[in-house]
């Protein structure tokens, strides 16, 4: 939701005049008093005395910057009147003191206006426009830094509440920053209020897209790095997109911050995939894909040097990514995986390097024969080593319960006075010889997985991994089908009372269900680079990264 801008003060409250030339250029003649380098707009005289045009120098001097000079005429004029009704004079467009110092870059004045009277910094003149407003469209940052500062001093919410006021057009100092290309200004008002870059004008116009538009990359850049809702960053793109306006303005590949980025790299560095996705399905911003930065770092480089799996992903899977291109150190982005990765990875930088492997991204050659070389030294066993023990635990475990489950049949077995002496007594009931089958599957399966762990137990790595390979799908098996076995099992003594056996039965499925889904993944070949492969694994590919990226509310 967005922030509503807060009213202003009702002690303050002026009936404003519209002015249907608030727009055009105000023109200016020579002062009829002969003195240099003053000038009056001729359309703003209205000598009375709630004008503030009532004592005209005093009005001179704030639009000069006359400072001493405003000061001695205020402080005249405050013996015989009320300061306040003094500087809330306005002219005929509703503008104070405060309006026209601001417009005119007299920080001086303003600081002198705003600790007179700090209610004028709330004051809107007939376009809804603050000093605030005024000064950021002039581009006057030290002005505007003076008057946020001093209303900062004395409480930092009103200082906000003033960053949020809008205008009659809904556009807040911000927006007035950016229409007129002052991006320092802009800068400095997104760096007090990040949320700020959210907030739309009547136009549907957001900061990103106005800076986007005026090519202000380092402010789009600020953007992106300050914002904490995604959610809300994508919604802002579906209303209006700033890389529509750079391709409007026809620069998208000049619209460059200090390091050479783009906004496609600016969005792979920062996790943004909608913008990423966006880009990819754009044929007008093609050439942006595999341009470099100032660093030879292509989007793809920088994604995976930030582990950012799912833009790894996406990017590896589109035609026109070229993966074999190398940055200025020589390294394409595979190196840059594994030169980055830790000893101990989380489960994200695993996924960002298998992305990579399974599109098939090449090692630079300087670097393979590098790899080669330290090979046994860089590739320790005993990183699998606690990988191996807990298959290992889990298949003797399994093992052990399916082997105690095979001579405790449901149903018991006939005595000794019956026809078929020991055989079991739900022999042709279907639901006991589904318990038999999977309750078997799952014991040799274990026992094969036992087997083969043991292998793994000699210490050297291709053993190990080849064991890990043939293990892993072996004890998803096994759990499945012990768990297949449990639900046969139950449902077979319980049959008889039907809504029962039916609860148990749907429980079994979902749990059946759940359980391939958790175990699935860890056996699929994620890292492989047969096309057919690729698309098997792609769905299991992305319920990981969901899993990998997603962060929890506590």
């Amino acid at each position: 939701m967005e922030r509503p801008p807060p009213p202003p003060p009702p002690e303050l409250g002026v009936t404003m005049v519209k002015d249907s030339k608030e727009n055009e250029p105000t023109k200016e003649q020579p002062n009829s008093s002969g003195s240099s380098g003053r000038h009056v707009d001729m359309d703003e005289i209205h000598k009375d005395s709630e004008s503030i045009y009532g004592d005209f120098d005093l009005y001179l001097a704030a639009k000069t910057g006359n400072d001493e000079m405003f000061r001695g005429h205020f402080e005249s004029l405050a013996s015989t009147t009320d300061q306040m009704d003094i500087l809330r004079r306005r002219s005929p467009k509703g503008n104070t003191f405060l309006h026209l110092a601001a417009k005119h870059g007299n920080q001086n004045i303003v600081e002198y206006i705003a600790e007179k009277s700090p209610q004028l910094n709330m004051l809107r003149n007939s376009n809804g426009d603050t000093a605030l407003h005024v000064a950021a469209r002039a581009g006057h940052e030290s002005v505007v830094k003076a008057l946020l500062l001093n209303i900062k001093r004395r409480s930092e919410e009103e200082m906000k509440n003033l960053l949020w006021v809008a205008n009659e057009r809904g556009n807040t100092a911000l927006h007035e920053a950016l229409i007129n290309g002052w991006e320092s200004v802009a800068t400095y008002l997104i760096s007090l209020d990040h949320e700020l870059s959210h907030y739309q004008n009547m136009k549907g116009e957001h900061a990103v897209y106005l800076a986007a538009k005026a090519d202000f990359a380092n402010c789009v850049a600020l953007i992106f790095a300050s914002s904490t809702d995604k959610e809300r960053m994508t919604d802002l793109f579906k209303i209006k997109c700033p890389i529509q306006a750079a391709i409007m303005k026809k620069n998208k590949e000049e619209l460059l911050d200090s390091y050479g980025r783009n906004i496609l790299h600016l969005a792979a560095l920062n996790g943004r995939s909608n913008v990423v996705s966006y880009i990819l399905d754009n044929p007008d911003l093609e050439e942006l894909i595999n341009m470099e930065d100032t660093h030879g770092d292509r989007p793809l480089h920088l994604a995976t040097k930030h582990w950012h799996p799912k833009i790894v992903n996406d990017l590896t899977w589109d035609k026109r990514v070229d993966i074999k291109l190398v940055n200025d150190m020589g390294m394409t982005a595979l190196d840059i995986a594994e030169h980055y990765m830790p000893p101990y990875p989380e489960y994200r930088q695993r996924l960002t390097w298998a992305a990579l492997r399974a599109a098939g991204t090449p090692r630079s050659m300087s670097r393979e024969i590098r790899r080669l070389q330290s090979s046994e030294v860089g590739s320790s066993a005993e990183t699998y080593k606690e990988r191996v023990n807990t298959l290992l635990l889990v298949s003797t475990l399994v093992a052990t319960v399916t082997f105690a489950a095979g001579f405790t049949m449901p149903g018991g077995y006939n005595s000794s006075s019956d026809r078929d002496p020991g055989i079991a007594t739900m022999l042709r009931h279907i639901a006991f010889q589904m318990f038999v089958l999977c309750g078997a599957i799952a014991m040799y399966s274990s026992i094969v997985v036992d087997v083969v762990l043991i292998w793994a137990q000699l210490g050297d790595r291709t053993l190990i991994l080849n064991a890990l390979t043939l293990a892993e799908p072996l004890i998803v098996i096994a759990l499945t089908m012990m768990s297949m076995a449990f639900t046969a099992g139950v449902y077979l003594v319980v049959s008889k009372l039907s809504w029962l056996g039916i609860v148990v039965f749907v429980m079994g499925a979902i749990s059946l269900a759940l359980l391939l889904l958790l175990l699935l993944p860890l056996c699929a070949p994620l890292t492989s680079s047969n096309r057919v492969y690729r698309y098997i694994s792609y769905c299991l590919f992305c319920l990981l990264i969901f899993a990998a990226t997603r962060y929890p509310k506590y």
